[in-house]
């Protein structure tokens, strides 16, 4: 790594942590996946909701959560709906396929209807988040002036896993630290401009450091409207 990007990444670690964030680096696979296992052992997590994420992907972390006996909730619809086939040794290339599994995942006789089986599908996964113990999710961009994350997400479910569960990480690329907000504008437009889709994503949420509020008279307190903690993995 280079000598800016590591000095923008040091910048990022001191930035998150002063506003209350944990911070942890990672080298590799191993290291990722380890350090989650920990920290989620070390909260007594049960259960982890998560968004679409590459790194988590890249490094296997769902399996090895679950290799550890902790229910890893996929929030994405598609990889959920891919999830559930797998633990059912099903197919699900057919909507009745579809909605055979959401009606054993929600436990309710689902029609094969697109309409009913999506507000199935988000009802049971928001429900998923409020109960979750711990939150998982992936930035596309830190923002090194300020420790901020910025979670991309085209469905809503990655800001519920956000800020629902009682704890969130945020897994972080290093290679995806920038300097300044001008700078992650700046990326975000470049990711609209070689889309087919809509020039930005629906959901955009920035999140720095643990949520907090000082509305009440001299009291500080955390979780106001998000997670007791906010925990943060740098992955090289």
């Amino acid at each position: 790594m280079a000598k800016l990007a590591t000095e923008l990444v040091e910048q990022f670690k001191a930035e998150a942590g002063g506003t209350g964030a944990v911070v942890y680096e990672a080298e590799g696979a191993e290291d990722a996946r380890n350090c989650v296992l920990a920290l989620a052992q070390g909260h007594n997590v049960r259960r982890v909701v998560k968004s679409r994420s590459v790194v988590a992907e890249e490094t296997g972390l769902r399996e090895h959560l679950e290799s550890a006996g902790i229910e890893v909730r996929e929030t994405d619809l598609a990889e959920w709906i891919a999830q559930l086939a797998r633990e059912a040794s099903a197919t699900h290339e057919t909507i009745q396929q579809v909605a055979e599994l959401l009606s054993r995942a929600t436990g309710e006789e689902l029609k094969p209807d697109p309409q009913v089986l999506l507000k199935a599908a988000r009802r049971t996964l928001r429900q998923a988040c409020v109960d979750a113990d711990l939150g998982i999710s992936e930035a596309s961009i830190g923002i090194a002036e300020t420790g901020t994350s910025v979670i991309l997400d085209d469905e809503g479910n990655a800001r519920l896993v956000a800020v629902l569960p009682r704890l969130h990480l945020t897994l972080v690329d290093c290679e995806k630290v920038v300097p300044s907000l001008d700078d992650a504008t700046a990326r975000l437009r470049a990711l609209g401009k070689n889309s087919t889709g809509p020039k930005m994503p629906s959901y955009v949420t920035y999140i720095t450091g643990r949520n907090t509020t000082g509305d009440i008279p001299q009291a500080l307190m955390a979780r106001a409207q998000g997670p007791e903690e906010e925990h943060i993995l740098l992955v090289r």
